[in-house]
């Protein structure tokens, strides 16, 4: 069925019915050691084998003795010194010619396809175990929790509370209790034929309301031809009185039946649960990944610790381009592991947008699952400074900027993400946070934005540093209480000059806060839109 829809089917199997076995086009024997002894048609395979020497008594099953053939327990009538291991040889001879005869790789569309009777029943064998495996009192009937727990295996799928009424209500009749192990085969076997089994559309039916004969209709399908004749009138009969009914009582049939039909969509809140569960799996599975980009933030911070602490030993404890270059390294490191978030499983998105999946649940349980991981690299990256640093500040205080700088820049690698294929947005992210955190947040060409008008608003409501590092340096002034003198007081006063330029009237650490909560916010705006409205054509 999926092989006619166009799907390609990859199947390891162990020596299958020869009915079974013919269903494929193509299959690939394999001898000791993985090695291949055949590849091709399933069909062609016999006749391979029989043109090297071996040949199959009458009433052999095929597929079973092809691994015989394979574990050298057939003998050979052209090789008398035969060996397993020569297959792999002869197959590596024969295979060029054999692939190039057109006889022989037209046999693979000549696989026989499985009857109606052949479907059924291999479908009425699978549910069969599934309701030995289910049943394990052996009572023959199921409650409602036995049933559910039978679809839950069967389908991998929780049913809701109403869904599973309206099944037992369908199997064994309006209010049904129990389901019985007939009742469970019958419907769920008889779904893929004309007319189901459904005793709720059967109830209808004896009402005379839908206008068909449905049980009879299932009967039917089981009589034998004698059956079917002698019952052909008071099936004629039957039908002729259900048609004979109002226009209108048709019609209260069809809404009543649509009702019993009809399924929701689910709300945002079960969606958001059913993603966030996908999302932490998914999480799970890349913990060494995630190791890996812990290790570099640790590194990083390491090295810029004792940069400043060891080689420029005479770096302040309130240096503005010290906190500059920290929270440059942070947003740098940490916008770059946000591309991954909506940038990895695009096409993914794009088939499940196209089936009516709530978006904004889909963005914020990926951006919530990824904000764990954001607290940890901000936790680490600025302990470990910290601890070798010693910046003088107690710190809880020194790493809450940190965590606005995580915030801003997380939502820059969201954005990024949305808009830009992944392939450029680790050398957009960087460019970007370059010119916004190291550039435009730089001291001592800050103050040449900071002259109000457009250029101000703009430095203002990108730069990331343009916050941070004031955010850093008031804390530090505030508990330092510093006095330089010489250069360090000329880098001081200018330092100063422009963090405590603006303060919005809310105080210097308070409206940096503002300014980066409000930035973060804006940023994860632009990057729910840009996933909701970007490659639309591609979202079907």
């Amino acid at each position: 069925k999926m092989c006619q829809l166009g799907m390609t089917s990859i199947m390891v199997i162990h020596q299958p019915r020869y009915s079974l076995f013919t269903l494929f086009d193509d299959v690939l024997l394999l001898g000791k050691g993985g090695k291949t002894v055949y590849l091709g048609p399933s069909a062609g395979a016999k006749p391979y084998f029989e043109s090297l020497g071996f040949e199959m008594p009458a009433n052999e099953n095929p597929a079973d003795w092809f691994m015989d053939v394979i574990s050298g327990e057939v003998p050979n009538a052209q090789i008398s010194n035969f060996k397993p291991e020569m297959l792999f040889d002869l197959w590596r001879e024969k295979a060029i010619q054999y692939t190039a005869n057109p006889a022989w790789s037209r046999q693979g569309t000549e696989c026989r396809m499985l009857s109606q009777d052949e479907e059924r029943a291999i479908l009425l064998q699978k549910l069969d175990e599934a309701w030995e495996y289910i049943d394990v009192n052996r009572d023959g009937v199921m409650q409602a929790d036995e049933l559910e727990q039978l679809l839950v295996h069967c389908s991998s799928i929780q049913p809701q509370g109403d869904i599973l009424r309206e099944l037992m209500d369908r199997m064994a009749g309006e209010g049904a209790q129990a389901v019985t192990k007939g009742q469970f085969l019958n419907y769920l076997c008889s779904l893929s034929a004309d007319v189901a089994n459904d005793q709720t559309l059967a109830r209808l039916d004896a009402e005379g309301l839908t206008g068909t004969c449905r049980t009879l209709a299932w009967n039917m399908r089981s009589k034998t031809p004698q059956k079917e004749e002698s019952e052909a009138d008071g099936i004629t009969d039957a039908a002729s009185a259900a048609s004979s009914h109002d226009t209108s009582d048709v019609e209260m049939a069809t809404e009543r039946s649509s009702s019993l039909l009809q399924c929701e969509t689910p709300c945002f809140h079960r969606h958001l649960r059913i993603f966030m569960k996908r999302q932490l799996v998914q999480r799970w599975r890349m913990n060494s990944q995630r190791a890996i980009f812990l290790a570099a933030l640790a590194l990083g911070g390491v090295v810029l610790a004792v940069i400043d602490r060891f080689i420029v030993s005479d770096t302040a404890l309130w240096d503005a381009m010290s906190f500059l270059n920290l929270h440059t390294a942070l947003g740098l490191l940490l916008a770059i592991f946000c591309l991954q978030v909506f940038g990895n499983d695009q096409p993914v998105f794009w088939r499940e947008s196209s089936s009516g999946i709530n978006v904004l649940a889909y963005f914020q349980s990926r951006v919530l699952v990824n904000s764990v991981d954001i607290i940890i690299q901000t936790f680490l990256f600025t302990a470990v400074y910290y601890i070798i640093r010693q910046p003088g500040v107690p710190f809880w205080k020194f790493i809450i900027p940190f965590g606005f700088t995580a915030w801003a820049a997380s939502g820059w690698g969201y954005l990024i993400s949305t808009v830009v294929p992944p392939k450029h947005g680790p050398f957009i992210v960087s460019l970007i946070v370059f010119i916004i955190c190291g550039l435009l947040g730089n001291p001592s060409t800050l103050s040449n934005f900071l002259v109000g008008g457009g250029m101000e608003v703009c430095v203002s409501a990108i730069s990331i540093t343009r916050w941070s590092v004031q955010m850093s340096f008031s804390e530090a002034v505030l508990d330092l209480n510093p006095h330089p003198v010489g250069v360090s007081k000329y880098l001081y006063d200018m330092d100063t000059n422009v963090f405590f330029k603006r303060d919005w009237g809310l105080g210097t650490w308070w409206t940096a806060a503002v300014a980066l909560t409000i930035m973060g916010a804006a940023l994860r705006i632009g990057s729910f839109l840009g996933l909701r409205f970007t490659n639309r054509d591609k979202q079907v």
